[in-house]
C-alpha cells in the first residue's frame, strides 16, 4: 500500500497550482486591477458604451481556467478509482490497519484537492460577474463566452464521474464496517461531502457563463 501514498503525494500541488496561476497570470480586466472606490457604478455605465478592450482575451482565459479545473477534477477521478483497488486489498487482509490507515491520508488529499477545486471556481465565477458589467453584444465575445459553456459543459461530466466514483469507494467501507474505526469513516464521508460540494461552485461558474453569454449574443 506504499504507493498510493506517494502517488497522492503530488496531488495537492497540481490541485493547488490552478490557484496561483489563476491570480498571477494575466490577462485581467481593469476592475481586477483596482480596488472598489466611489466611481466604480460610474466606470461601470461607461462600460456599457465601451467595453474594455481585454475583454475577449480575459474571457478566453477564463475557458481555460476552467479547463484547468477539469483536468483537476479528472485527476481526482483517477485517484478515486484506485482508492477502490486498494479497499478490496485492504480488506482482504487480515489486519487491514495499516493499509487503511494509508488509504485515510489518502481520502484527507482528495477531500483537499476537491476543496481546492471548488475554490478555483468560485474565483473564476467572480472573474464572469466582473465581465458581465464589461460585456456588449458582440459575435467574438460571444463566441469567447460559448466557449466558457463548453468547457463548464466538460466540467459537469467529469464531476459525474467523480461522483459515482467516490459513491462506489463510501459503499465499500459501509459493507465492512468491521475493519473500520470513527477516524477512517470520518475520512471517507469527509470525501463524499467535498465532492458534492463542488457541484454548487459548478452551478455557480455556469450560470455566470450562461448570464456572460446571454450580454453578449
Amino acid at each position: 500500500m506504499a504507493p498510493p501514498r506517494l502517488l497522492l503525494a503530488a496531488l495537492l500541488l497540481c490541485s493547488a497550482a490552478p490557484a496561483r496561476a489563476l491570480i498571477e497570470q494575466p490577462p485581467t480586466l481593469w476592475q481586477e486591477r483596482f480596488f472598489w472606490d466611489a466611481l466604480m457604478t460610474a466606470r461601470d455605465r461607461l462600460a456599457r458604451q465601451q467595453s474594455d478592450p481585454m475583454m475577449v482575451p480575459v474571457m478566453k482565459a477564463i475557458a481555460g481556467q476552467i479547463a484547468q479545473q477539469v483536468a483537476n477534477l479528472g485527476q481526482i477521478d483517477q485517484y478515486v478509482k484506485s482508492q477502490a483497488d486498494n479497499l478490496r486489498f485492504a480488506y482482504a487482509q487480515a489486519d487491514p490497519k495499516p493499509s487503511l490507515d494509508t488509504i485515510r491520508d489518502n481520502f484527507a488529499t482528495l477531500t483537499t484537492g476537491c476543496d481546492q477545486v471548488r475554490q478555483n471556481l468560485y474565483y473564476l465565477t467572480a472573474r464572469q460577474r466582473l465581465a458581465q458589467a464589461q460585456a456588449l453584444p458582440d459575435p467574438e465575445m460571444y463566441q469567447a463566452a460559448l466557449l466558457i459553456l463548453g468547457q463548464v459543459q466538460q466540467l459537469q461530466l467529469t464531476l459525474n464521474s467523480v461522483y459515482y466514483d467516490a459513491v462506489a469507494v463510501r459503499g465499500q467501507v459501509a459493507d465492512n464496517k468491521w475493519a473500520n474505526d470513527k477516524f477512517f469513516t470520518h475520512a471517507a464521508e469527509e470525501l463524499m461531502r467535498s465532492v458534492v460540494r463542488v457541484q454548487d461552485s459548478v452551478f455557480s461558474v455556469y450560470n455566470a457563463g450562461y448570464e456572460l453569454a446571454m450580454r453578449c449574443r
